[in-house]
């Protein structure tokens, strides 16, 4: 077992590597994707809060909900879909052929042609997680309701066994290549389904408690988060992403994070190079020199923000004034709970491009 040692308050970790890739780099190959923000959540209004939950629909398209609504999210925006649901959504998640599994209460259910959802099997306990394997589907306790928490495996045609029991809740399993890897209190632990061990990777201070895992399948990296914190592991190297927010982790096409309680949802892509820089050669980080009061900063469009002035003439203000904005994991998380859409940020991206590129 390994410890993971912060190197965030060292010198630099990936949120800085990543500043200095968007003020730099004119690959630009880091890009940040705000798809969920409080305020497209207080548009929508829906009648509760999004549970911990997230899945990936045949089309590409982010799945949500709330405990009697789901919800697509996409480059469109969010949208409710179906019926509401009584009984209260629990989690859910795609089988490897797209059939939606639900879990409502203590019962393992799908939806019928009509799209009322129907129980497929009673479950040992209530208020399970489910997720998705290559073919076939992990049901986990996630309550301390038990001495001992399960992990079961549903193969196809409904059957389904008891992998092994540990003694705290499991909040998130995922495979990874013939490995389970899965969250168990402070610990990230694999279990060799053949071999039938377990074995512990990393491991957090004890007063932490992990509660997302996701794997890379193309990197051979795994990131795994707290309530307020995301990491990634590849091999013995272990990175604080930030630790300004943490929540459900899912990997496609860029690590997506998912915090409710926030209201944020964002995709970063790209990351597994910009580690991999931070690695092997120093970040090429500008001098810090004095602002001037023409330069605008991450204060300066939170503040037009609250002054209720319209993303255009934002937008507008950006295109033809000196910036010197951070562009930060954790400074894009400060913009998107300030209110600041998508578009905006995407122009405060490009005016830093083109104001690095104008001083090469």
């Amino acid at each position: 077992m390994r410890t993971i040692k912060s190197i965030l308050a060292a010198a630099l970790i990936a949120t800085c590597s990543l500043h200095a890739e968007a003020q730099q780099s004119p690959k630009d190959s880091l890009q940040y994707e705000i798809l969920l923000t409080p305020t497209m959540v207080d548009e929508l209004n829906p009648s509760g809060r999004f549970i911990n939950s997230l899945s990936l629909t045949s089309e590409k398209h982010l799945l949500l909900s709330t405990r009697d609504q789901f919800y697509l999210l996409g480059w469109g925006g969010i949208t409710p879909i179906g019926k509401k649901i009584s009984g209260g959504i629990g989690s859910f998640a795609y089988t490897h052929d797209n059939l939606l599994m639900t879990i409502r209460n203590n019962e393992l259910c799908v939806f019928d042609s009509l799209g009322n959802l129907n129980r497929l099997y009673t479950l040992p306990n209530t208020d399970m997680g489910i997720s998705q394997g290559k073919n076939v589907m992990y049901i986990f306790d996630r309550t301390s309701i038990k001495e001992k928490q399960s992990l079961f495996v549903i193969a196809q045609g409904g059957k389904y066994s008891k992998l092994f029991d540990v003694p705290k809740p499991i909040y998130s399993v995922v495979e990874a290549g013939n490995l389970i890897l899965f969250t168990n209190g402070n610990t990230v632990f694999r279990y060799d389904p053949v071999n039938k061990d377990i074995k512990a990777l990393v491991s957090l201070p004890e007063d932490k408690t992990i509660r997302s895992l996701t794997a890379d399948p193309s990197g051979n990296m795994i990131f795994f988060s707290t309530d307020n914190m995301v990491f990634s592991l590849k091999g013995e190297e272990q990175t604080i992403i930030t630790d300004k927010i943490g929540g459900k982790l899912m990997f496609f096409d860029g690590l997506i994070i998912f915090n409710p309680e926030n209201r944020i949802l964002m995709r970063i892509v790209g990351l597994e190079d910009a580690i991999a820089n931070r690695n092997t050669t120093p970040a090429k980080v500008s001098p810090v020199t004095p602002e001037t009061p023409e330069a605008l900063t991450n204060t300066t469009i939170i503040s037009l923000v609250r002054d209720n002035l319209s993303d255009g003439v934002i937008i507008n203000i950006i295109n033809r004034s000196k910036v010197n904005f951070n562009l930060s994991v954790d400074s894009m998380v400060e913009l998107s709970e300030n209110n600041v859409s998508s578009e905006v940020i995407m122009a405060m991206k490009e005016a830093m491009k083109k104001q690095s590129a104008g001083k090469q």
